[in-house]
């Protein structure tokens, strides 16, 4: 019996390369041919019913990758039935126009489209963010993803896509037909040289260097989680007068801008104007701009939080307060808006944003849109997520072309510049004193996405109208022959 018409064989082998693609054990190969076997099994007309369950299962599995504490398993569950739904009715539909209109509506496209632009609705609109992109996927893979800087991670996850339907129908036509058509030699052809320019461009780009001053940063990571800081009043003293000390040595390593992990520090609100003057004498003494994290208890006996940062210039004057914006479902933490905005330094244009936040496009694409050359982000993660959290906000720097300092608690700090390239790394689950000090540069580098977002989504919906024209004129015409 040949394998690829068999159905068993078809859903276990999605399931190992959806399995291990994205997240935690990325298989990056994996991701240019996890849709193949289930476009394959649509295409043979297998059950939809056994589909959508091993759908499910297969996300819930995938997903349990990241789960390192029981109340992730949520996690897992949640997003499996919600991918699973929406996986399976996505290919139902490409098998529907697959079938009554292939002859006018390119299948590929209309698959490789579809998926792109639910990944843009996702990354803006939806609690989950980027967290959905098979541009993840290629993150140990930085030649292809500079071409996030002309389309963002929308275009590479489309080229992604791309291959996989084309892939698809070539397997298909050789097995069924024992030839490949015309118009499928033409699809093998545009999309092997779409994919090797893409690879040219990112070589060429990284063999670029990045123009203008460098400056050392640092970032400061505390070694005791929140809920520690909560119930130990006396530890959670010694963790401030120790995350102070390490930012002070990190002063003393040179650095002129130092950012804290998020929720560094925890603080009543009573005594908050304390922390906060004893940080602005900091700042002037030590001759940095500190980028201090912290949470302050807003309701007694209950875990609930204001999530905030102060961003202190050299001189100790405040420049911005931030609260985060992209909540985590079921965060215990307030929502309080707060501006986004680019602040001319005089090492350059920078921006903050609190972890969550630049999993989020409609948050990170401010930050470009209002010429911030550096972000800097603090961050609290968890085993399950390093050090794959960290690597996913390279991708939003590539595509503004801006460097970016990420500290994170239970996770991977680091300083990564406008190419995505690490200039220093800290795992927190590494034993180190939680200091890391490197160069970047703080100059923004204009790039094609920066400055027309994802474009690559105008052309897929212009591929839409296109084709509803394309169907409704054939459909009527049906009605016309049907009436004579």
């Amino acid at each position: 019996m040949n394998l690829l018409s068999n159905q068993w064989f078809l859903l276990l082998v999605s399931g190992i390369f959806l399995g291990f693609t994205g997240m935690n054990w990325n298989i990056s190969i994996f991701a240019w041919f996890a849709f193949v076997p289930l476009l394959r099994y649509v295409r043979l007309g297998f059950s939809f019913k056994l589909l959508f369950l091993s759908l499910i299962l297969i996300q819930i599995f995938s997903t349990m990758r990241i789960v390192s504490e029981s109340f992730h398993v949520w996690i897992a569950i949640i997003s499996g039935i919600q991918a699973g739904i929406l996986f399976s009715l996505l290919l139902w539909i490409w098998n529907l126009i697959r079938k009554q209109y292939g002859m006018i509506v390119s299948h590929i496209l209309f698959f490789s489209f579809t998926c792109t632009i639910l990944e843009w609705i996702g990354a803006y609109h939806s609690d989950l963010g980027v967290w959905g992109m098979l541009a993840n996927s290629q993150l140990g893979n930085l030649v292809l993803l500079q071409s996030a800087s002309l389309f963002g991670a929308t275009g590479v996850s489309f080229v992604l896509y791309l291959f996989n339907g084309t892939f698809e129908q070539m397997l298909s036509e050789l097995f069924d037909q024992k030839q490949i058509s015309r118009s499928t030699r033409l699809y093998i052809s545009f999309t092997l040289i779409f994919v090797v320019s893409l690879y040219f461009y990112g070589t060429f780009r990284l063999s670029l260097p990045i123009t203008g001053k460098q400056i050392k940063v640092a970032t400061i990571t505390t070694k005791m989680d929140i809920q520690s800081l909560w119930k130990n009043p006396v530890e959670n003293n010694k963790n401030t007068e120790l995350t102070i000390e390490k930012t002070k040595i990190a002063a003393k390593e040179g650095a002129k801008i130092v950012v804290w992990n998020e929720g560094a520090v925890l603080v009543s609100k009573e005594k908050e104007s304390d922390l906060l003057k004893s940080l602005v004498s900091m700042a002037k003494e030590e001759k940095i701009e500190l980028v201090a994290a912290y949470i302050i208890q807003i309701k007694d006996n209950e875990f609930f939080f204001d999530n905030k940062l102060v961003w202190l210039s050299n001189q100790g004057q405040l420049r911005q307060t931030y609260h985060k914006q992209f909540i985590v479902p079921f965060e215990p933490v307030s929502k309080i808006h707060s501006e986004i905005q680019s602040i001319e330094t005089e090492f350059g244009k920078m921006s903050v944003a609190i972890c969550y936040d630049f999993d989020s496009l409609k948050v990170s694409d401010v930050h470009s849109e209002s010429g911030s050359g550096i972000t800097l982000i603090p961050a609290s993660d968890w085993k399950g997520i390093n050090p794959f959290h960290t690597e996913m906000a390279t991708i939003r720097g590539i595509e503004n072309g801006s460097s970016i300092v990420r500290s994170a608690r239970s996770g991977l700090s680091g300083i990564f510049d406008a190419y995505g390239r690490a200039k220093g790394t800290l795992d927190y689950f590494e034993e180190n004193d939680g200091i890391l000090v490197s160069s970047v540069s703080t100059s923004k580098i204009n790039t094609l996405y920066s400055q027309f977002g994802n474009w690559i989504v105008g052309i897929g919906l212009f591929h839409f109208v296109f084709s509803g024209f394309q169907i409704l004129r054939i459909v009527r015409k049906n009605r016309i022959r049907a009436q004579n």
